[in-house]
């Protein structure tokens, strides 16, 4: 058994990994490694055939060497003509892993045979994939922890740090008070904090940075006698990829990285440890054939039972589909629709529908699903006429009805004889029934011959109508509920009386314009409206003849500005507003003159009038594109102001504000 087949090497490739263009500037691309917590970036042509490979230690080289990060593309920073495998050349785990150490990378892209990325393979990928807990159980950390641990002091500079990191090919300098070994380590400086530092906004000189501001810190720490799984466990429980080795004392004595932990799988002890799953594999796979002889005689001893058990569970699952439907949904025609479609689907019945009763005695066939040897009743005037004779009261108590065959089985009730007189040879009847009383019935037929309903269908068809009358109430609270919601929002933007805008409704909706006409510049006019002399048409004719002239003037208005964005609004006892989005002068004094008009044609008495035989308006016209210099406020006062010059020029009239 090749070693592959234990471990197939393809589950450890990275298939999303983080892929970027080559003309990206670097510090975007930096900003994308740390969002995505990638140690890499691949880049690829327009092909997807891989180009370069761009990793944490390329930014500490690029840093040392004092690189200008701002304007580095990821073209010009990136190694070129990595190492790569394809996916045919992964067959043997150990010896990726050997060519992996050998070439000293961390990151191995994979591609197709046609040079086309297909993934990233890294250590992590690997030892998640090995899972070799009982090696790393038997080795400790002394053993294969790095004891030459390069250590620098507190105040060394950023730029030395980066120097360092490059000169000696290492992820991670540990500080220490002396900047020697055998001290305890007061931080850690990796790639990932080289790559932090550059993605700050404006990051000072290198130069200018100290070690102590730069290192992460406190040092997540461990012994050199503890086991290497327990090494393992520490890294994933603080998120980190480093551990200092201390002694007793806290002193520093070495590192463990995750190269580490892959040089603790020995490739010998790993061979051995593959040979003997091997043994393991074919072991349980004898064991596991002469278990499947013994359990193919006993599947053939319970087969008829758990045949049975299975119908019956399906069943069940089929009712907790239906009422998980019922529940998600609000949709009365949705739900019925679903329900006849899968039961007879499941029951294989040649037809399923549900019949609606409406008033007390005649109904109609709500939903229908039919098999193409069966005939459609919906539509058919002269079948659906039967089964409006059918008599509600007869399925009031909830009783579930099911008749094999209709030509030969004796029918003493007149409620069911009637079914003789249509295309059915066998049918199932289960009465839907809500809080109100009976609503329907859920009927399911056999047309081509008779049919022997069993226990477990009858009960299955019984459950259905009930989760169906559950459905029914369900959508009918809803219905209520909406229309109460949808009246609470009139009595919220309506006024009362008029039953036009109120003053809360043109206020948000004139905030709204003002905000889209000032973003788009576009213009906006305003109509204020006032009835002429209305308290003595109060004092004359009553407030009932108020209140019914007040009505009539909102509904003239209404009628005039009639576009979808037109808002007309009572502002006040007997004042009026109109708000006309995307209207210049000329079309905002049109809408007042018709207004006017049709003011004039109510032909509304008003004998308390100074100016009229009727009751007229008076309107103040204004218009304007908003500017920086204007408020809102500002246009409603002038829209008043003019309404008020309107008034003063002798009422009955229209008056335009000056732009």
């Amino acid at each position: 058994m090749p070693a592959n087949s234990i471990f197939p090497l393809v589950k450890a490739i990275e298939r999303q990994p983080l892929v970027m263009a080559a003309n990206d500037n670097l510090l975007q691309v930096l900003a994308c490694m740390s969002q995505a917590k990638r140690s890499y970036v691949l880049v690829v042509d327009h092909q997807q055939h891989l180009v370069g490979l761009f990793t944490e230690r390329d930014l500490v080289r690029l840093t040392a060497e004092r690189q200008p990060m701002g304007s580095l593309t990821l073209g010009q920073a990136m190694q070129r003509h990595p190492m790569v495998l394809t996916e045919t050349q992964l067959d043997n785990v150990l010896m990726v892993l050997t060519q992996m150490r050998h070439a000293r990378v961390r990151h191995l892209p994979i591609v197709s045979a046609q040079g086309s990325l297909t993934g990233m393979l890294t250590y992590e990928g690997i030892r998640q994939l090995l899972k070799p807990i009982d090696l790393l159980r038997l080795r400790r950390v002394e053993e294969v922890m790095v004891p030459q641990v390069i250590c620098v002091h507190p105040g060394v500079s950023g730029l030395d740090l980066i120097r360092q990191l490059h000169q000696h090919q290492v992820s991670c300098l540990v500080v220490t008070q002396t900047g020697q070994p055998g001290l305890p380590p007061l931080g850690m400086v990796t790639e990932g904090d080289i790559l932090r530092l550059q993605l700050q906004a404006s990051p000072p000189p290198l130069h200018t940075w100290q070690a102590t501001q730069i290192m992460s810190s406190p040092v997540r720490s461990t012994q050199p006698q503890v086991t290497l799984w327990q090494a393992h466990q520490h890294m994933q429980i603080y998120g980190v990829r480093r551990l200092a080795v201390v002694d007793e004392q806290e002193r520093l004595i070495g590192l463990i990285t995750p190269t580490s932990l892959m040089q603790g799988l020995d490739l010998i002890e790993t061979h051995m440890a593959i040979d003997t799953l091997r043994e393991v594999v074919a072991d349980r796979t004898q064991d596991l054939s002469q278990s499947n002889q013994t359990l193919q005689r006993q599947v053939h001893e319970r087969r008829r039972a758990k045949a049975a058990l299975q119908k019956q569970i399906s069943r069940e699952r089929l009712v907790n589909r239906i009422a998980d439907r019922i529940r998600e949904s609000l949709n009365l025609e949705n739900i019925l629709a679903t329900t006849v479609t899968e039961v007879q689907q499941f029951l294989q019945a040649e037809r399923a529908f549900i019949y609606q009763f409406q008033g007390s005695t005649v109904g109609h066939i709500a939903v229908e699903c039919t098999q193409a040897s069966c005939s459609t009743l919906r539509g058919n005037a002269q079948l659906e006429a039967v089964l409006h004779r059918i008599q509600p009261e007869f399925y009031q108590q909830g009783r579930l009805y099911s008749i094999p065959d209709l030509e030969t089985t004796d029918i003493p009730s007149p409620g069911l004889q009637l079914f003789r007189q249509l295309p059915i040879r066998s049918l199932m009847i289960a009465p839907i029934a809500t809080k109100t009383g009976l609503w329907g019935l859920l009927m399911l037929n056999q047309c081509s011959g008779p049919r022997r309903w069993e226990k477990l269908e009858i009960d299955l068809v019984r459950q259905l109508a009930t989760q169906v009358g559950i459905a029914i109430q369900q959508a009918e609270l809803y219905a209520q509920l909406a229309a109460a919601n949808a009246r609470l929002d009139q009595l919220a933007h309506a006024d009362g009386l008029t039953q036009v805008a109120n003053r809360r409704q043109f206020d948000q909706s004139l905030e709204r314009e003002w905000q889209r006409a000032t973003r788009e510049q576009q213009p906006l006019a305003l109509i204020m409206m006032d009835i002429d002399y209305f308290k003595g048409f109060n004092d004359t004719y009553g407030h009932q003849a108020g209140d019914d002239c007040l009505k009539a003037v909102a509904q003239a208005i209404q009628a005039t500005a009639r576009r979808p964005a037109d808002l007309v609004a009572r502002y006040g006892g007997e004042e009026f507003v109109a708000l006309l989005p995307n209207t210049s002068l000329a079309g905002a004094t049109a809408v007042a003159e018709a207004i006017q008009q049709q003011i004039q044609g109510l032909q509304i008495d008003h004998a308390g009038s100074q100016v009229s035989a009727w009751v007229t308006l008076s309107l103040g016209v204004a218009v304007t594109v908003p500017h920086s210099g204007q408020s809102m406020e500002d246009f409603m006062r002038q829209a008043d102001q003019t309404l008020y010059a309107a008034k003063v020029a002798g009422r009955d009239r229209y008056q335009v504000a000056n732009s």
